[in-house]
Formats: structure tokens, sequence, C-alpha cells
């Protein structure tokens, strides 16, 4: 055989290889799948049934005071709200209900966490609730701004 049938052989064997390999995870949706805002999400899924069952990642904060880790069920349920708890005062406008299904929560994992919820949506007893497969909290940043002091200069942290 050839140098030139070789390499003809190699080349195509090495696309046809990496073609099934974009074509089997494009199709899944899994490894391309950025998050959406909870905002984003809610405009979305407002009264769209078609998003019930399909797997989807949504970005929010943990709603204060919402975390429930049932022991005997094995389950934690808490809310996702859109913008940091912390940020604005008050409760929040619109949450989304979870339901993670391992009490196996990151150890970030607390009321006002950043949290990217992944999972699929559910409809239970007329209430829309995200059933979560997979719970990434988000590490707050080291650094902050520097310090303000009474006579107006500033200092580093």
């Amino acid at each position: 055989m050839t140098k030139g049938a070789q390499l003809t052989i190699g080349a195509t064997l090495i696309f046809a290889l990496l073609s099934w390999y974009g074509y089997t995870n494009l199709e899944s949706g899994s490894t391309f799948q950025y998050f959406q805002t909870l905002d984003e999400f809610m405009a979305q899924s407002a009264g769209d049934e078609s998003l019930v069952g399909r797997s989807l990642r949504v970005h929010g904060y943990v709603a204060p005071g919402t975390i429930d880790r049932n022991l005997d069920a094995k389950h934690v349920k808490f809310e996702v709200q859109n913008d940091p708890p912390h940020g604005s005062p008050g409760a929040a406008e619109q949450t989304l209900s979870i339901l993670y299904q391992s009490l196996e929560t990151p150890d970030l994992f607390q009321d006002a966490a950043e949290v990217v919820v992944e999972g699929q949506l559910a409809m239970n007893s007329g209430e829309m609730v995200f059933v979560a497969d997979n719970v990434l909290a988000k590490c707050p940043s080291k650094f902050e701004a520097n310090a303000e002091v009474e006579d107006g200069a500033s200092t580093r942290l």
C-alpha cells in the first residue's frame, strides 16, 4: 500500500471518529449547554409545556431560609431567586422551587449562595418544580473593593 493511500485511510478514519463524537455530544445537548438566568428561564417557561422533561440549567441565588433537608426522603428542597439576597433588601419577586434528589450538596451550598442547577422541569400538583440532578455552587470572590476610611483615604485589604 502506498503512503498516499495510508494517509487517506488514516485521515478518513480520524474524520469519521470526530464526526461521530461531535454528533453524539451535540445530539444529547449535554456538552454545549449553557445556563439561563432565572428571569430568562421564567420568561421562556411561562405557560410552555414543551420544557417539561427537557434537560435544563438555571442560574440563581438560594433564597434565604428556604433550604429544607428531608433526611427520610433523602432530598433537599430550596428556592432560587434571580438577584443576590444581600444586594436587594426584602423578599424576592419571583422564585423557582428546586427539588434536589440527594442529600450530598456542595460544601458552599448555603443561604444566598450563587448556584447553577441542572435537571428537568416537572409539574407537581399544578406547581412548576425543577427536579435537579446536579447542583453547582459558585465560589464567592476572595477579593473585595478598597474600604473607605473616615478621612477619605483608602486602604487595601
